[in-house]
């Protein structure tokens, strides 16, 4: 179902208005366009000769803007993994662009949707697939995987405490875990009824990022990126949480550097070109005004980076 509370307030809005946006007439791709909050910002700063691109990989997203126009560019939407967006570009014959915009958090339609799953605090089908219609749901992982399994996924990307401990808990709960009210009613028989907000809302989280590989998708994007900008081109990356926040910094901190042949060695072998400059090298956060109007402003952290002049087809070659 899709409905008006689809739309969200775009975090970070004129942060990323004025980072992202070097020329009106570009190209532009929002890859997780979601409610279409940021993709409607920036497509008021473009003229009718630039192209904006939305993509995401929830079918609901993409029906729902594609009901909702935008005025002003030319807009191209299209349903793919944000890891993927390259595919779209092709399709579409386009070679690099002008700007690229990767907000990684879960969309306000995908946390209050009761068919979703995403969060804790409602009793939904415990699902977290960001589309329904691949990969398997959150209560089939915690069905199929071994004991082992679940607890690296919860140490790793929920950076859970005695996560061994809790993973036995769920493999030896008494009854099918297949609603979030499920999954807290099975911690809360181990843990007690004052399990803190704060463990659940880790195990959410980590359950989420394993279904939807949301890890493996942010390096196979960043693995590529670069290739597609135009020099002088941007990236702008907002991510929610400090897993996916370290991955960015370390990529635009590595793609700053030159040569990375080992010390000492007289003739470089590596061939490597400096790829980004930091636009900023700390992470840009909402002010607690924003913070106030929009509460889920608070955990964003974005970073921005810009193309070197280097030559694009001889990366691509």
């Amino acid at each position: 179902m899709i409905n008006t509370d689809f739309y969200h307030e775009p975090v970070l809005r004129e942060e990323v208005l004025k980072l992202l946006v070097t020329t009106s007439s570009g190209v532009y791709v929002d890859c997780t366009l979601g409610g279409g909050g940021h993709f409607r910002m920036i497509a008021e700063k473009l003229d009718s000769n630039a192209t904006l691109i939305g993509i995401d990989r929830d079918p609901d997203s993409i029906r729902w803007n594609q009901t909702h126009k935008t005025h002003g560019p030319r807009s191209i939407i299209e349903q793919c993994r944000f890891s993927r967006f390259d595919s779209v570009l092709a399709k579409y014959r386009i070679n690099a662009v002008d700007g690229i915009l990767l907000d990684l958090g879960v969309s306000s339609f995908q946390i209050e949707n009761p068919y979703r799953g995403f969060s804790y605090m409602k009793d939904s089908a415990l699902d977290m697939r960001m589309n329904t219609d691949e990969g398997i749901s959150a209560s089939e992982l915690l069905k199929t995987e071994s004991q082992s399994a679940i607890a690296e996924i919860l140490e790793r990307f929920g950076e859970v405490q005695n996560a061994p401990r809790m993973a036995k808990t769920i493999k030896d709960c008494p009854f099918p875990l297949e609603t979030s009210a499920d999954l807290r009613e099975c911690l809360k028989r181990e843990y007690g009824p004052n399990l803190k907000i704060k463990v659940l809302a880790k195990v959410f989280q980590a359950l989420r990022i394993a279904v939807n590989d949301e890890l493996g998708e942010l390096k196979l994007f960043l693995d590529k990126v670069c290739k597609y900008l135009q020099p002088n081109g941007r990236v702008v990356i907002i991510a929610y949480h400090s897993l996916e926040d370290r991955m960015v910094k370390e990529f635009m901190r590595s793609s700053e550097q030159e040569c990375v042949c080992p010390a000492g060695q007289v003739v470089c072998t590596c061939h490597r070109h400096i790829l980004l400059k930091r636009i900023n090298k700390k992470a840009i956060k909402a002010s607690e005004n924003e913070i106030k109007k929009n509460p889920r402003a608070r955990s964003a952290r974005l970073r921005a980076a810009q193309r070197t002049q280097e030559v694009l087809n001889e990366e691509k070659s």
